[in-house]
């Protein structure tokens, strides 16, 4: 029974990363270009913030991203692609942590 509980929990946090590892994915696929393509990469942000806004140190990093957000759109794009690169480190220190279960 233990070992179910314990199972059903690996599998839902493992489904947690996948989810916002795949949308970063599916970003990368994308072929949107401009203000479309930093909107999508917002949407993922969004997404990924909510999934590691308990994780003191992700906000750390995002919020060191953030910093530059009021600037013209070019580097907006840039501010964007430096918190995605947070959230892919987030989601491989996760998937570690949870095969190593540290």
């Amino acid at each position: 029974m233990l070992v179910l509980v314990i199972a059903i929990t690996s599998a839902s946090s493992d489904e947690a990363n996948d989810n916002c590892e795949s949308r970063i994915r599916k970003l990368d696929a994308s072929q949107a270009e401009g203000a479309d393509r930093l909107a999508e990469k917002n949407s993922v942000i969004d997404y990924c913030e909510s999934r590691y806004k308990r994780d003191k140190t992700i906000q750390r990093l995002v919020k060191g991203c953030a910093k530059y957000e009021e600037q013209p759109i070019i580097k907006q794009q840039f501010v964007a692609d430096c918190m995605l690169a947070v959230y892919g480190y987030a989601n491989a220190l996760y998937a570690l942590k949870a095969e190593y279960g540290k």
